[in-house]
């Protein structure tokens, strides 16, 4: 039996909209992304830090050729640097950018799947299972991602500002682990629905 749930309605319309802007989106910034390493010798890099009290913005040395104009934003809590778009920082730079880009498209392309079952009135079955946990998995790489982000930060800033530790500058660590924890509050949710779909299969043989 179809649902015609306004709220499943407003969500389904909501994901398919996600979905299309989603990969449209992707194309304009995979192609922008291109232009500006291909065109460009540096890129403007910035990351959150925590440092000593100072009173004015501070000219930062850079430690390779690789970065310039290296400032410390006083107000913004920030160390801005130029950096070369050297063969690793572009690899980089794409496997961030696709990784998450991948993330987002496969959460919503399996959760549109997953709510027209449910219009359809067919929500316990094996694919939805299957959708719920890839589902769970994305949210859970998506923390993993962002770890590896802060760590590539840490990396890039002990690397290109000279006497980084010596300064007692800290990046600023802003993961909060709600991936993980979506992933498995939406794994549990597989769990119910393989529970619901073993039930109905046990009913469908009994009868």
């Amino acid at each position: 039996m179809k649902t015609t749930s306004w709220l499943l309605t407003t969500i389904r319309v909501i994901l398919n909209i996600l979905w299309r802007a989603g990969l449209v989106l992707a194309v304009i910034a995979f192609c922008f992304l291109t232009v500006k390493f291909f065109t460009d010798d540096s890129a403007f890099f910035s990351a959150r830090v925590k440092y000593p009290l100072q009173e004015s913005i501070a000219v930062l040395k850079a430690a390779t050729p690789d970065a310039k104009n290296v400032t410390l934003a006083i107000e913004e809590g920030s160390i801005r640097m130029d950096l070369k778009n050297t063969p690793g920082n572009i690899t980089l730079a794409y496997f961030f950018f696709v990784s998450l880009e991948v993330l987002a498209l496969v959460i919503i392309y399996q959760l549109r799947k997953f709510f027209n079952t449910i219009k359809q009135g067919i929500p316990f079955n094996y694919d939805n299972i299957r959708r719920l946990r890839i589902t769970a998995l994305c949210f859970a790489l998506v923390t993993g991602l962002n770890i590896l982000f802060g760590l590539s930060t840490s990396y890039i800033l002990h690397h290109q500002v000279s006497n980084f530790d010596g300064m007692h500058y800290q990046v600023v660590w802003s993961e909060s682990f709600t991936g993980l924890a979506l992933g498995a509050v939406i794994y549990i949710m597989a769990d119910v629905f393989r529970y619901g779909f073993e039930l109905k299969k046990e009913i469908g043989e009994f009868v």
